[in-house]
């Protein structure tokens, strides 16, 4: 029986079936092109779009928390889909990520739809930090009494703790920065000292060629520890 993991993150799902080396990474959004009326572009679609100059986007979380169930069911409706895993959900598991402290509302309709519209065979809903220690926890021989995971997301950043693989709820602290805040200092720094690029938020990338044609340009420091820091 196949399993699938879902990490259905605010800015990007991460998404592929237990077996796979890789997860197929798909922007947890709907867009929508103005010189292109006649259809919508749902997750990795946009690369299909020929002209990046007017987009516009529609999310379904808004600060960290899932609002916009239409948005996210053709989001869900496309990863499930023929184009993207070709589930069969009569024979499948999934194991979905959901926010801290997420509210019981959205709990129990993730749960509807799961089970009633998509039939899953079983679902587990995780915390993304749980994910991650309980992989480092399995792949390291003498697991740690307890472990710290920093997860920063799309709208928030939370520290979580965790004693002999379990989290602690109480001692969870949220930080209100993530990595759309990031962004959008980013694109005002560029802006600012480049070109504006207001409405050209998928060409970051241009703006780091230098005058040498560079790319990338990496110095490296030699730490006490004898290990290489790329800056």
């Amino acid at each position: 029986m196949a399993t699938v993991v879902l990490d259905n993150g605010a800015g990007a799902a991460k998404v592929g079936y237990a077996t796979d080396k890789e997860p197929r990474i798909v922007p947890n959004c709907v867009t929508k092109a103005k010189n292109v009326r006649t259809r919508i572009f749902i997750g990795d679609q946009i690369d299909d779009c020929k002209d990046l100059s007017g987009l516009y986007y529609l999310l379904p979380f808004q600060k960290g928390y899932l609002v916009n169930w239409d948005i996210e069911r053709q989001v869900w409706d496309y990863i499930f889909g023929k184009d993207a895993l070709k589930v069969d959900f009569n024979e499948t598991n999934l194991i979905v990520t959901e926010p801290y402290f997420n509210f019981n509302s959205v709990q129990e309709a993730m749960n509807e739809i799961f089970f009633e519209e998509y039939a899953f065979k079983s679902v587990l809903k995780s915390n993304p930090s749980f994910l991650s220690q309980y992989k480092y926890t399995k792949e390291t021989n003498a697991p740690p009494l307890c472990s710290v995971v920093l997860d920063t997301g799309y709208s928030f950043s939370h520290v979580v703790p965790y004693l002999k693989g379990k989290k602690i709820p109480e001692a969870v602290k949220r930080v209100n920065v993530g990595g759309k805040v990031l962004t959008n200092h980013l694109k005002e720094v560029i802006s600012y000292r480049y070109l504006s690029l207001a409405y050209y938020t998928l060409m970051f990338v241009h703006v780091f060629i230098e005058r040498r044609n560079w790319l990338y340009q990496f110095k490296l420091f030699e730490l006490p520890a004898l290990e290489c820091l790329a800056v």
